[in-house]
């Protein structure tokens, strides 16, 4: 008789995890980061704490991973589907796409942010999950705009994403001004003066 498998901690039930993501983003979106524990979590997703402490070592690494699904479901999350046509209009359609998606939950992005600076391994999954593959529609643009003489040979696709977004980033958590439309063209524009070609 074979001995019995011991459990692989690693292999999540499906029916679990989406009960725990949908449970973890419904109560950070409605009671506020402040108000998430993973007993909440928990309970609501009527599963037992160790099912979550199996898979997630905190409750930032679940409400992140809810919310990096959600987004992933999005074609602006994938470089590969961005189109070639005026590079202003790409770069500011890219950019209006990933505000329409996170728009209705800012207090939760800048909740995960703040959490980040401090949790250095949620940091790393934030990093993973969301800062940096919601940049690549834009690197992958810009690396095509070098190809095509639009932009500077020696521009960093890299740190040209960190010049749109940053701005973003910065008037999300640190500027009392509001994002809409405008500003976020402007972002654009303002990259773009110092990313363009010069004869």
């Amino acid at each position: 008789m074979s001995a019995p498998r011991t459990p692989d901690p690693n292999r999540r039930n499906p029916e679990s995890t989406k009960a725990i993501l949908e449970a973890a983003l419904a109560l950070a979106r409605d009671q506020g980061w402040s108000k998430v524990s993973i007993e909440g979590i928990a309970a609501q997703a009527g599963v037992g704490k160790r099912t979550i402490y199996r898979w997630w070592p905190s409750k930032g690494a679940v409400v992140l991973d809810a919310y990096a699904a959600r987004l992933q479901e999005r074609p602006y999350m994938h470089a590969d589907e961005a189109e070639d046509g005026d590079l202003r209009e790409d770069l500011v359609r890219v950019l209006g796409e990933t505000w329409d998606m996170v728009s209705d939950s800012l207090p939760l992005l800048a909740s995960l942010i703040g959490e980040a600076q401090h949790d250095p391994d949620l940091g790393e999954r934030l990093w993973e999950r969301l800062i940096g593959p919601s940049s690549l529609p834009v690197q992958a643009r810009i690396e095509r705009a070098q190809a095509n003489g639009e932009i500077a040979g020696d521009a960093d696709p890299f740190r040209a994403a960190e010049l749109v977004y940053g701005q973003i980033y910065l008037r999300l958590l640190v500027t009392p001004k509001p994002i809409d439309a405008g500003f976020l063209e402007n972002c654009v524009d303002l990259a773009l003066q110092g990313l363009r070609s010069r004869p």
